[in-house]
């Protein structure tokens, strides 16, 4: 007997359109929730039905059990998807949903509570013989906690015992780095999931990240589905996720399949779940976690299995037996997914906020996204703006087409990972397999395999947009103008000086500094058009088509591959502050955030190294160093202050 007709998804963006369409495909109607800032979103529109829920923080409303029940009563919607983030692995959320009489979509409440806890979670699976890091937990007191660090062996990571996604975690090779690591751990543990309890772990540095996705129905089915690696990463989150493993052969998968499903039978898990293990370089594998919920690259699977794992959650939620037996599931090819995400990896992958100028999907793939012209990046909420996901009959061929989608989409208006996505899946290290959780660590992103630069046909584009062309009714300059270009690799300002040719071409003069005096390097565009919003250029018998797109008259953003420059007129680029007449050092947010904590006052004396604040984006805390030994003169903020990249936060006097 069905169990709900409607269902609703206490989520927003891409997992709430994912879920939404699983839905509608099984008949069921479908009932979106909103923050005011959500109020167009896309989610939103296709839904059956739509609830607001909040308004400021647009974030909170998502996590507001009572509005969420209370949607479902205004709605009629007898069943609740969690998603993933947000309430996904809120066992309170469960149980107050079952309580109210409804369906979650998901495991009983106190399963997610058993393994949402990890030291709880790594005591249950001890029992059921499942192999765990070694480590300590259930320990409040910091000295105690050096004194276990010691004992295990450093280096040792911190761990936030309520949640995972790398929020909370914190790498220590010595008992000084992990007192210092201590206060920053719990507080970013307790702001993202209301507990600041931590755990102590080995940290096993050269390994490989895999987990096993497991499908369990109420009828004592249990079934895994392979294994994912997802061992290419920054600050503990995935931005790379395969199967299968390049490191990964049968036995071993069958290995860990069969403790995947010993665990899941250990402590009656149900629904669609995933245990993530760290392999090490001797082959043997670690239980570190499992998430009560979809994953962000359950895709992956579905593309290599061709089952679909959504639709599976909701008919495992109406009661509905597996219909398929361990040996029934086949995989077949491979595939690979790459998390596209609002960040700067070449300033150590700094959250970025502002509005889509541009959305152009790539084509030949699966793309699961939210993502639209106009939209608005806030850093209310996680850095994930896309997911590209390939299949192909070879790893190979999924690089290729993973490769094509980076440099044949368009994202303009906000800085993204896609040039450094398209060089990782192209590393020496990826091409050969041999990627660790630790590969981005032994990076030097200014080298030449991940610095880029625009090219001449971005510059030009870039210039002759910036100068009016083409004007209204015709195809030349509507002036000759100056630009200055904002993403050179070395920090330096690129001008740029057009001027209009007898044969119609133009000519663009590049030089470095502020003046525009100088000999530098020429730019000759023989020909251009526009064509459906891009730019046609043919510079030295080359003709390549470019995106463009403009914030305004005096902003341009242009997509070279998979490289997006923003570009500036030379009127508006301002002399640099921070370093005023050698005296004084102007401290400026390297992302838009919240302040979480001032740690100083106006006349403080600050070491160079010294934290004086803590600001927090997309799930991401940064703790901001003085930079310089001296006096702080001006302090800017304080504490839950919001702030915008480049706004000053203080000035230390040295």
């Amino acid at each position: 007997m069905m169990r709900f007709d409607t269902l609703l998804v206490a989520n927003r963006g891409e997992i709430a359109l994912r879920v939404i369409r699983a839905a509608r495909s099984l008949g069921l109607r479908t009932v979106a929730v909103y923050s005011d800032a959500d109020a167009e979103s896309r989610h939103v529109r296709e839904a059956d039905l739509a609830v607001h829920i909040g308004a400021s923080p647009a974030h909170a409303s998502y996590r507001n059990v009572e509005a969420i029940l209370r949607a479902c009563g205004q709605s009629g919607a007898q069943a609740v998807h969690p998603g993933y983030g947000f309430l996904s692995e809120n066992a309170e959320f469960a149980r107050a949903v079952a309580e109210a009489g409804l369906t979650f979509v998901g495991p009983p409440a106190e399963v997610i509570a058993l393994m949402g806890n990890k030291a709880r979670a790594k005591e249950a699976l001890q029992r059921a013989d499942v192999p765990t890091v070694p480590g300590a937990q259930g320990i409040s007191d910091d000295r105690e906690l050096s004194a276990r660090a010691r004992a295990i062996g450093y280096p040792v990571l911190l761990k936030a015992a309520a949640g995972g996604g790398g929020r909370g975690m914190r790498l220590a090779h010595d008992d000084a780095a992990l007192a210092q690591a201590l206060p920053l751990a719990r507080s970013e543990a307790l702001g993202a999931f209301g507990s600041d309890e931590l755990i102590l772990e080995k940290a096993i540095l050269a390994a490989r990240h895999i987990e096993i996705q497991v499908l369990c129905d109420e009828h004592g089915n249990v079934l895994h589905l392979g294994e994912r690696d997802c061992s290419l990463q920054r600050r503990y989150q995935k931005l790379v996720e395969e199967s299968p493993s390049p490191a990964v052969p049968p036995a071993l998968r069958e290995r860990m399949g069969a403790v995947a499903r010993r665990a899941c039978q250990a402590i009656g898990y149900v629904g669609a779940g995933t245990l993530e293990f760290l392999l090490d370089e001797a082959g043997d594998f670690y239980f570190m976690e499992m998430n009560t919920r979809l994953q962000v690259e359950h895709g992956v699977t579905e593309l290599v299995t061709g089952i679909d794992l959504v639709q599976w959650q909701l008919r495992v939620a109406q009661g509905q037996p597996l219909d398929f037996r361990q040996e029934d599931v086949q995989r077949r090819g491979h595939a690979m997914e790459l998390r596209v995400c609002a960040e700067d990896p070449a300033s150590g992958f700094v959250p970025q906020v502002g509005s889509v100028l541009r959305w152009v999907p790539p084509s030949g793939l699966r793309v699961d996204t939210a993502l639209e012209d106009g939209l608005e990046i806030t850093p209310h909420y996680d850095s994930m703006l896309a997911k590209y996901l390939a299949w192909g009959e070879t790893r190979e061929e999924c690089i290729r087409k993973l490769t094509r989608a980076c440099e044949g989409g368009s994202l303009l208006g906000v800085r993204s990972n896609l040039h450094f996505l398209a060089k990782a899946i192209n590393h020496p290290d990826f091409l050969g397999g041999g990627v660790t959780t630790n590969f981005l660590a032994g990076q030097d992103m200014a080298s030449g395999h991940w610095r880029a630069e625009p090219s001449e046909h971005a510059v030009a584009a870039a210039a002759l947009a910036l100068a009016g062309w083409p004007v209204a009714g015709g195809s030349g300059l509507a002036a000759a103008g100056d630009v200055a270009l904002d993403d050179v690799s070395d920090g330096k300002p690129r001008l740029l000086r057009l001027s209009r040719e007898a044969d119609g071409g133009v000519l663009v003069r590049a030089w470095e500094g502020h003046v525009a005096e100088g000999d530098g390097a020429q730019i000759r565009v023989g020909a251009m058009h526009r064509r459906e919003g891009d730019m046609v250029l043919v510079v030295d018998g080359l003709r390549r088509s470019l995106r463009v797109a403009m914030a305004g008259a005096d902003e341009a953003w242009v997509q070279d591959g998979a490289s997006a420059w923003r570009f500036l007129r030379a009127t508006r680029f301002a002399a640099r502050e921070d370093q005023q007449a050698g005296q004084a050092r102007l401290l400026r947010a390297p992302m838009s955030g919240r302040v979480i904590s001032v740690d100083v006052q106006d006349g403080d004396s600050v070491t160079a190294q010294q934290t004086v604040l803590v600001l927090e984006s997309m799930k991401m805390e940064m703790s901001i160093a003085a930079g310089a030994a001296g006096v702080v003169a001006k302090l800017a903020v304080a504490a839950g202050d919001q702030v915008s990249t480049g706004q000053a936060l203080m000035e230390v006097q040295q």
